[in-house]
């Protein structure tokens, strides 16, 4: 939701455009999906949150690594 702040007098101005709020919210149907209050709170349906990332469970062990990088690479400052 973006908002833009304004002034009215001596003439009409309007500012640069900010985020008001960010969230991931859900339009639920094709129509308006948030409404005002009368005390100026806005109403909307928050989507689910995205869940945690799975924890990890795996890990990588190289073996013999330094013979692999003398195979790979091979230089006389290896010896």
């Amino acid at each position: 939701m973006m908002a833009v702040d304004l002034t009215l007098s001596p003439a009409f101005k309007a500012g640069i455009p900010h985020v008001l709020f960010e969230g991931h919210y859900n339009p639920g149907s094709p129509h308006r999906h948030y409404d005002v209050a009368p005390d100026g709170r806005f109403l909307m349906l928050q989507g689910p949150q995205a869940p945690p990332p799975p924890p990890v469970t795996q890990m990588v062990l190289v073996l013999n690594w330094f013979e692999e990088l003398k195979r790979l690479a091979p230089s006389d400052r290896w010896t």
